[in-house]
């Protein structure tokens, strides 16, 4: 099987407060994020086994990964979640409505999967995946259920390198625990696909990290901005001109998990196999932080 991240350049260890993360960095110089994604989506194309799946939910980062596909001519299907109650209500319409739109806008017919949330919930499976591969996320368990069921090779965009502003203004590279749990549920179950491919390789996410479009952001010169969800469709059009539109608050394009509906219910408050995570949290939620100078600088050594 093809490996889960490039040369196993990245991986976390620990959990909680010894959650750390080990990043090396790349061994040529790197080129655009565009380009190193083309190169990334090559090899994988090149050494991959069955038709890729890509997961789509409606955001950026789906949208990149699939108008890369398009461009090289590689075949894909889209593969769609449609998250439902037990009177089988949407629970993730607000996200996925964008997917839905942008696949008709491409002329591309989604494979769609139904969860019924409820039941994944009331069963004890959710739980199960959960502490399987130490996971305090409730989005992510349901993903990690419809991928085992999938026929062909995975393909998920999820984040690019994540930078976040702390204290003093001062920005760092920031990877989270449960992030990881998408790498220990394709291990663990030895699933056919890479689940974090915009941080596939240790170019990658040189390159995005040296993005013009970060490089401003991490200067405060517009300081509302707090993280890199603003700006990294900038980053993804840079180059490949795809022109995927930039999340703002004040429009339709929002950034969203899917999981609005479900934090804010009764259900997830009061169902015991929901409660429990405000527990799961206080074991398996650790945060890595990398200073961003500091961490480009030691990641540019071969530059």
């Amino acid at each position: 099987m093809i490996e889960l991240m490039k040369d196993n350049y990245m991986y976390g260890t620990g959990n909680g407060p010894d959650w750390h993360v080990h990043i090396d960095p790349p061994k040529r110089k790197v080129k655009s994020f565009y380009e190193e994604s083309v190169e990334a989506i090559e090899y994988i194309h090149a050494n991959k086994t069955g038709r890729f799946q890509v997961l789509y939910s409606g955001g950026v980062d789906g949208q990149y990964v699939i108008e890369l596909l398009r461009r090289l001519k590689m075949p894909f299907d889209v593969v769609i979640i449609h998250l439902k109650d037990n009177e089988g209500k949407f629970l993730n319409g607000h996200d996925i409505v964008h997917a839905h739109e942008f696949c008709k806008s491409r002329n591309i017919s989604p494979k769609v999967y139904d969860l019924n949330f409820t039941e994944f919930v009331e069963s004890g499976k959710m739980l199960e995946i959960s502490e399987s591969i130490t996971c305090c996320s409730i989005a992510l368990p349901g993903t990690m259920h419809i991928c085992s069921q999938l026929d062909g090779f995975i393909l998920m965009g999820t984040d690019p390198a994540y930078v976040i502003k702390k204290e003093d203004d001062k920005w760092f590279l920031q990877e989270l625990e449960y992030n990881h749990g998408s790498l220990r549920y394709f291990a663990k179950y030895k699933l056919n696909g890479v689940p974090c491919f915009l941080q596939y390789t240790a170019e990658m996410t040189l390159s995005y990290l040296l993005d013009p479009a970060i490089k401003k952001l991490v200067s405060n010169v517009d300081p509302t901005k707090e993280g890199n969800n603003a700006v990294k469709a900038l980053v993804f059009n840079n180059g490949s001109n795809f022109n995927i539109p930039v999340y703002d608050p004040m429009t339709s394009r929002k950034k969203y998990t899917g999981y609005e509906r479900v934090y804010n219910s009764s259900f997830a408050k009061e169902h015991p196999n929901l409660a429990i995570y405000t527990e799961l949290r206080k074991k398996w939620n650790g945060e890595y932080l990398e200073a961003y100078d500091e961490c480009v600088a030691r990641l540019s050594v071969n530059q």
